[in-house]
């Protein structure tokens, strides 16, 4: 398939780099977990896993029931979304470009040899060896370079609200969530956000620990374990900013649109490249 990109994970991170690629006219396929743990799920892709389709931004995603649906998806001028944690359809699919935005968080971590050009989102990845190049993902100045070789800055904080770590809501026990707040919703602090059902059919509430925009909420009936992060609330933004991707996230998007046509244009007879 011509101009074929694969994106191993469509939480909001790679959701900007699909929505960038997607845009410039190439074509993605999605791999995603069945049941993502995405926070920010109004801009992310990997909804469409639970709900069979999601539109970020007059971009449509929909699930794939296999490889032939797929490819009809991506004709049609869609993001395609596939269930393959093991990224088995690669020999299917075998993509030129390979980008992994999961931070290196799954079991079949990408490696270098796994398409012609692979590409890490953020941290996890060392660039020359696990992958070809890196996305700096860290806000500052380095936010968005192209690393070619070692590692990216660590990122503690998500979508660069350090001064506000009370936002970041973990799990006080394992179990399966319920949300009871929508995101885009403003909550105040002590407000119960969600419940945690326990196999024993015990409750546990989740109160919110600051008040602002809850901007973050995992799918309800998403298992959790004690300490996993399942929601996050912005003290600073409003509630149109939870279905508009970020100044960060496009700003990635747009240095992996940058890599790949730096890379497309040293290949030999680039101008047909990705006719496969």
């Amino acid at each position: 398939m011509k101009n074929l990109v694969v994106v191993r994970g469509g939480g909001e991170l790679a959701t900007g780099t699909i929505h960038c690629l997607f845009n410039a006219g190439f074509r993605v396929l999605i791999l995603e977990n069945r049941a993502p743990s995405t926070l920010r799920r109004e801009v992310a892709f990997a909804e469409a896993a639970y709900d069979g389709e999601k539109t970020v931004e007059h971009v449509t995603c929909r699930r794939a029931s296999d490889y032939k649906a797929a490819e009809r998806i991506m004709k049609k001028g869609e993001v395609a979304l596939l269930i393959d944690p093991g990224a088995q359809s690669l020999g299917y699919f075998r993509p030129k470009v390979l980008i992994d935005g999961t931070h290196k968080s799954h079991d079949n971590p990408t490696t270098i040899n796994m398409a012609e050009l692979t590409i890490g989102l953020g941290t996890g990845f060392c660039a020359g060896s696990d992958v070809d190049c890196v996305i700096e993902s860290k806000r500052g100045h380095n936010l968005g370079r192209i690393i070619y070789e070692g590692y990216s800055q660590h990122d503690p904080g998500i979508m660069g609200l350090d001064d506000f770590r009370d936002r970041i809501i973990h799990a006080p026990v394992s179990g399966e969530i319920e949300p009871y707040s929508t995101i885009s919703f403003n909550v105040h602090r002590g407000e119960t956000i969600a419940a945690i059902h326990l196999d024993d059919g015990d409750i546990v509430n989740v109160n919110a620990t600051v008040e602002g925009v809850l901007c973050g909420m995992l799918h309800e009936g998403f298992l959790v374990s004690k300490g996993m992060i399942i929601a996050e609330i912005d003290p600073r933004s409003s509630c149109e900013n939870c279905f508009t991707i970020s100044d960060k996230v496009r700003c990635i998007g747009g240095s992996v649109l940058e890599a790949i046509m730096a890379w497309r244009k040293d290949q030999p007879h680039w101008k047909n490249f990705f006719k496969f």
